[in-house]
Order: C-alpha cells, then sequence, then structure tokens
C-alpha cells in the first residue's frame, strides 16, 4: 500500500504533484503554442473541395463542462432505415507528422483527465478552440456518413471530409430530459427530430451488440469531484452516478463509427496499398484464466447453494452466462462479485498494427476514430484512412467499393523506414499512455479512500460502512462499499488477528479453520462468499505497514 496521503493537503496540491510526479504537463511549449497560433490564420474554412454541410442541424452532446468537442451528430429517416451523419474533428487536417505539435501529442499519448483538470494532448487554443465542433461556429470534420437499415445492420458508410456547422451544445443531462418529456426547451428544434431518432436507433444498436455477445455489464460507475465551501475549503466529494440511457445511445454511435473506420482499414489493407493502420484490440481470456473462473463460480455455486443458472460451463459465452442471469434486487451485491470476476478473468485491450478481434465488444476489428483531439491514436489513424482512400475535398468512398470486386484503388503509399517508426511511435504512445492514466485514476482513489478513513478515525462512535465481498486473494479481501462505488482492502493477517483464528482461503470462499463461540476480544469468525453483505470499520493506521487496519463484520 502507498504512504498515507498527508490529510491536510489539498485537492488542488495533491494532484499537481501527481502530474508533475508522472512527468505530464498541463502547458505546451511556446513553440507548439506559435505553430496553434498560425492556424487560426489558415483555418481550412473555405477550402472549396469541403462538402458544405453547415446548414444542417448538426449538435455535440457531451458532459456540461466539456469544452473540447471531438463528435457532433445527425440522425435522419430514410425510406429503408437511418442515416447517420457522425462529424469528427479534422485533427489530421491541422496536426501532421514531423510538426511541433504533433511531437508533443505523439510525447502525451492523450489527453488525461482528472477530478480538478485536464492534461491536454493538443494547445487548448485548438483542441477547445479551432478544432472543437463547437456551436455556433463553422469546422473542418471528418464525417462518417452511414446508412442503416430498420433493425440498424449497417447498410453502407461514406467517409466525407465536411463543413459543418454545429446549432447547440448539448448535455447528457438536458437530452436525457428531453427524451423524457422532462425538458420543453429542445422542443420543435431543427434537431429535435434527431435527438428522437437517437434513442430509437440507439437501442437498437445496443440490441443488436446483445446479438453479438457483448455482456450486459452493470455500468455504475464512482465519480470523483473537488469542491469548496467558505467552512470546509476544497476537498475531495465521491459519488456513484449510474451512466444515463442518452450516454450509452452516443457510446453506440462512436462505437459504430469506430468498427465501421476499422472495417475500411483491414478491407483497404488486405489490398496491400501501403496502409500502416493502428488498430485497438482485445484478446479473449487465456485458457488458464477461464478455467479458474468457471472453478471460481463453481466454487461459489456450492458455497451458497444456488441453482445450476449460476454455473459458468466450458463453451458457453460469457455474455450468454452474465445475460440470463437473474435481476432482482436481491441478486445485486452477487451480480456485482461476479462481474468483478469476469472482467478481471480479461486481458487488457492494446493498441497494434495487426487487426485483430475486440472481444469486449464482440467486433471483428476496431479502431479508435472517434477521439482524434484526445489521442493521438485518433489522429494518425485519420491521416491513414485519408491518405489510403486519397480523400481530398469532395471524394468520398464508401465501404462497398472494398467488397464488390472493383479493381481500381487508390494510389500506393510508399513504405519507408521513417513511415514505419512513425507507426510503432503511436502505438507505443497510445499504450503508454493508457496506462499513465490507470495511474492517476488509481492514486486519485487511493487518496480519497484514505482521506475517508482517516476523517472516521477522527469520530466517535466510528461510523459502520456497508458493502459486499467482491474479491478474494491470497492474502487480502475486496470490499466494495455501496456508496463509494470504491473497493476497500482488508488484508488476511489484521482478519484473523481481529478473529483470533486462521483463515483458509478459496476463489470464493473464506473459511475460519477453527469456528469459535465468539467474546468481547474474539467475536466468532464468520465464514464469507463472494457477494456476500458486509459492513467495515476503520480500528487504526498501521504507520509500521502503512495501511489502515480494518474490522470487517458480517450482516
Amino acid at each position: 500500500m502507498q504512504n498515507q496521503p498527508a490529510a491536510d493537503q489539498s485537492p488542488v496540491s495533491f494532484i499537481h504533484e501527481l502530474l508533475a510526479r508522472l512527468d505530464i504537463n498541463i502547458e505546451h511549449s511556446s513553440a507548439a503554442k506559435a505553430e496553434a497560433a498560425a492556424w487560426h490564420g489558415k483555418s481550412g474554412f473555405n477550402d472549396p473541395d469541403l462538402t458544405d454541410w453547415t446548414a444542417l442541424p448538426f449538435v455535440t452532446i457531451d458532459n456540461a463542462d466539456s469544452l473540447d468537442l471531438d463528435q457532433a451528430l445527425l440522425i435522419t429517416n430514410t425510406e429503408s432505415g437511418y442515416r447517420i451523419r457522425y462529424a469528427l474533428a479534422d485533427a489530421a487536417f491541422y496536426i501532421r507528422p514531423g510538426s511541433t505539435i504533433f511531437e508533443e501529442a505523439l510525447v502525451r499519448g492523450t489527453t488525461f483527465y482528472t477530478p480538478l483538470l485536464s492534461a491536454p494532448m493538443l494547445p487548448r487554443s485548438l483542441s477547445e478552440g479551432l478544432l472543437s465542433l463547437n456551436p455556433n461556429v463553422d469546422r473542418r470534420a471528418l464525417v462518417f456518413d452511414m446508412y442503416l437499415d430498420a433493425y440498424a445492420n449497417i447498410q453502407k458508410t461514406i467517409i466525407v471530409r465536411a463543413l459543418v456547422h454545429s446549432q447547440a451544445k448539448l448535455c447528457y443531462t438536458g437530452v436525457q430530459a428531453f427524451l423524457n418529456s422532462e425538458n420543453t426547451a429542445l422542443d420543435n428544434q431543427p434537431f429535435s427530430e434527431s435527438l428522437r431518432l437517437l434513442q430509437s436507433v440507439g437501442n437498437k444498436l445496443i440490441a443488436k451488440g446483445l446479438e453479438r455477445g457483448v455482456a450486459p455489464f452493470d455500468r455504475t460507475e464512482t465519480q470523483i469531484t473537488v469542491t469548496s465551501d467558505p467552512a470546509a475549503g476544497e476537498h475531495f466529494i465521491v459519488q456513484v452516478r449510474e451512466r444515463l440511457d442518452t450516454e450509452r445511445y452516443n457510446e453506440q454511435l462512436s462505437l459504430l463509427c469506430n468498427m465501421e473506420g476499422a472495417a475500411l482499414l483491414q478491407a483497404l489493407k488486405a489490398h496491400d496499398i501501403g496502409l500502416q493502420p493502428v488498430f485497438r484490440t482485445h484478446p479473449a481470456p487465456l485458457k488458464e484464466q477461464r478455467r479458474q473462473l468457471e472453478e471460481t463460480l463453481k466454487e461459489l455455486v456450492e458455497a451458497k447453494q444456488l441453482e445450476e443458472m449460476w454455473l459458468l460451463n466450458p463453451g458457453q459465452t460469457l455474455a450468454d452466462y452474465f445475460s440470463k442471469l437473474p435481476r432482482s434486487p436481491a441478486h445485486r451485491q452477487l451480480l456485482r462479485a461476479i462481474q468483478r470476476q469476469i472482467l478481471q478473468s480479461q486481458r487488457a485491450s492494446i493498441f497494434q498494427a495487426k487487426p485483430d478481434r475486440h472481444h469486449a465488444l464482440a467486433a471483428a476489428s476496431y479502431a479508435r476514430f472517434s477521439s482524434p483531439m484526445r489521442e493521438v491514436a485518433g489522429i494518425y489513424t485519420h491521416k491513414e484512412l485519408l491518405d489510403a482512400l486519397g480523400v481530398a475535398g469532395m471524394e468520398t468512398y464508401t465501404s462497398d467499393i472494398l467488397t464488390t470486386g472493383v479493381t481500381h484503388y487508390p494510389k500506393v503509399l510508399s513504405i519507408d523506414e521513417d513511415a514505419s517508426r512513425l507507426q510503432l511511435a503511436v502505438i507505443d504512445s497510445a499504450n503508454r499512455a493508457r496506462q499513465l492514466q490507470k495511474q492517476i485514476e488509481k492514486a486519485i482513489e487511493f487518496t480519497v479512500i484514505s482521506r475517508l478513513l482517516h476523517r472516521d478515525l477522527q469520530q466517535s462512535p466510528r461510523p459502520f460502512r456497508s458493502g459486499a465481498l467482491m474479491g478474494i486473494r491470497k492474502d487480502k479481501l475486496y470490499i466494495g462499499i455501496d456508496d463509494l462505488a470504491l473497493d476497500i482492502k482488508v488484508y488476511r493477517v489484521d482478519l484473523e488477528a481481529h478473529y483470533g483464528c486462521e483463515y483458509e482461503f478459496g476463489n470464493a470462499l473464506i473459511t475460519p479453520v477453527s469456528v469459535q463461540t465468539g467474546t468481547a476480544d474474539a467475536p466468532k469468525a464468520p465464514t464469507l462468499a463472494l457477494g456476500d453483505a458486509v459492513t467495515l470499520v476503520t480500528n487504526r493506521w498501521n504507520a509500521e505497514r502503512q495501511r489502515f487496519i480494518m474490522d470487517i463484520h458480517k450482516r
């Protein structure tokens, strides 16, 4: 466990120190800022080859405080289904390999986010200005013009470089209220019907994902913010939030765009035109991980005397297994624990040059097109697709060109040593950036929990925190706290000291070696299984071991 953070250190100071420790710069170099400023004099908006879609009612939907707007959408009906125009900031036009801005983006890899501030991959004059699809201004965009049938099956995708003009910056909560008929402010707007169709096509795309084999996991998440008040000053606030349906709908459009873009890259790559793409892949669990998961669930079923439906059978997909489990409130904690075991059996997704299956999305291939201002892989992927298609202005290319036997393909791209190095550098940067973001999140979660437990020690009586057993390892338990959606660790040695006996740790069950009658000093030792409801009380801070000692009680 890390050292206990200073309880009186301000969140602002902590976050700035954390970013400095990870060598993440909030500001860009003066050269990059100057290069960004120069683009404002040659914005490319008057490019005669751009398709002019400024009259169309595109809108952005994002968090209320978002300033870097990557995506705008417009959905209309067709005779056979839907037409989705998904506009992405045309970052590849401005951020070109060899430029100072690109080189700094390559060093960063991504925009890093914290509860207080972001460290943007690009200078803010671009990511929040010239490139951002802000409302009521013209912007260059790479548009995925996708045609779907009435069942949301993709029919055709056209890639268009266009000039767009977002008519509104909308937030998820506002759009959700509109779809729930609780917000009349968005009624009778040019984009009102597009928002209603977002709900329709979003639900159908979610259903298509379930058909493909996407597991319907619970998407509850922790939201950590920094706030201040005159009495308490700056402090972290932790809330549990359920993702809004509107967020899920917009996510489906992003996923569809990324899968379609990957399919185009893969088809072009097959025709040996010199393309050097980057894909995001997610390998299936290793056989040993799968075997251990099956054993853990078998042990859990036996311990809790559950019905056979809770067993994961050999050959059964994880999506099929998890989708058939009961969803009643009585099973919520058990489902959370099982979901945790499934997720821990997964391997991490990675960026790589070779197209391969994305296991979690049940997609044949996947690439990151939808975040071109926030991920260097997005800029590079845009560039590679545009180069490969030979897109210049109003030329458009459809996904069916590559599958209907057409023998004329775009110009052959040259592959040289520098180009190969660039591809590998982008892959390395993207993977490294994902790990850094995880380090940021873990460090912030740790300090939030530490401050919370430190406050608990100051109270009398000390508060009980309700939760459930989410995971078991050889030397510790992981307790998911109900009102935090965060884990607190309980160590085996502390558990055994509290109950005065040794414990046998399995994959899904911990059992006291000798059951006691229970005394004031050594209460009766409980048997605990994954999903069991428990309460935690902070006992003390152990300076020698640099961790909090927690007492656990079965509910």
